[in-house]
């Protein structure tokens, strides 16, 4: 198995990949994007292997009146899986709030972003995709660099305050907001609800044929049935462990518990809270499953605008 050593190290050398990168990539309004006070785009960009994604970015037309003088933070949104960016109104929701918003669709899920590889979208699957093989090769790590790229791109905007970025995500999105927070020194809080992708080797060996990390216990079914590629998909996995970029979080952070989850468990969610040594506050839900939590989100309206 790999070690943490090795893990900030292949980690740092992708980020300078995406330091050198130059970026290409097309912003264009919306049909219905018609409003005196936001503005609606879709954003979409070259990734580092000629990939096309797309993303939604909402422009707060009224803070830049209200503050002229002031750059405007960002709010990067990271969606469930499987899923897509989704509406537009659930975004505008974090305008209201002071923030621009940026909602990347990952790669071939329910939404625009597509792989250049031959692997056509899917409902399911994108965890085992080149699992056996070079992590360069795994959908999520890639997923990853386009987050990075796109947060390139965006902090280029003129009137944007690089320095203030926020990250939001429950689930996979959860996952993400702590994985993209610890890559991106700007990122000043997080908000992560019940994430995903984390404690592959104790989740492998358990039956999760009815949970999100499903599909692992198919693969094993299928593809490792005497277990002969474990230690080898179990290394790539370890460079994907939420918990492992927990260990580098510098930002503030908010973090939600499920206690009744059966896809993201709540054991795993504590593992990854547990590693976070930065300023830090936890929800725990007793009585909630993977789903929308009413309290959760009045914590975020509170997070975010800093009230005790």
């Amino acid at each position: 198995m790999k070690n943490f050593v090795d893990f900030n190290n292949f980690w740092d050398k992708k980020i300078k990949l995406i330091e050198d990168i130059q970026l290409k990539y097309d912003l264009n309004k919306t049909s219905f994007s018609k409003f005196d006070n936001i503005e609606f785009y879709d954003l979409t960009f070259t990734s580092y292997d000629n990939s096309v994604i797309y993303a939604k970015y909402i422009k707060n037309i009224k803070y830049r009146k209200i503050y002229p003088q002031k750059n405007i933070p960002v709010l990067f949104y990271f969606h469930g899986y499987p899923a897509s960016s989704r509406n537009w109104l659930e975004k505008s929701t974090f305008a209201s709030l002071g923030y621009d918003v940026v909602a990347l669709d990952f790669r071939n899920q329910g939404g625009k972003s597509k792989d250049s590889s031959n692997s056509a979208p899917s409902v399911f699957g994108h965890l085992t995709v080149g699992l056996d093989e070079n992590i360069e090769n795994m959908i999520f790590y890639k997923n990853i660099l386009d987050s990075l790229i796109l947060s390139k791109i965006v902090s280029s905007f003129g009137d944007i305050n690089e320095k203030e970025i926020v990250s939001f995500g429950a689930s996979q999105g959860g996952a993400f907001s702590i994985i993209f927070s610890a890559l991106n020194k700007n990122v000043t809080k997080c908000i992560s609800l019940y994430p995903f992708l984390a404690n592959f080797k104790n989740i492998y060996e358990k039956d999760n044929r009815k949970n999100a990390y499903g599909e692992l216990t198919h693969h094993g079914r299928w593809f490792n049935t005497t277990g002969e590629n474990t230690k080898n998909f179990l290394n790539n996995l370890y460079y994907l462990d939420t918990i492992n970029f927990a260990k580098n979080l510098k930002c503030s952070v908010l973090f939600g518990i499920t206690n009744l989850d059966e896809d993201c468990p709540k054991e795993t969610q504590e593992k990854i809270y547990n590693e976070i040594t930065s300023r830090k506050k936890a929800c725990i839900y007793k009585k909630y499953y993977h789903e929308n939590i009413p309290n959760f989100n009045d914590e975020i309206v509170k997070f975010l605008l800093e009230i005790e």
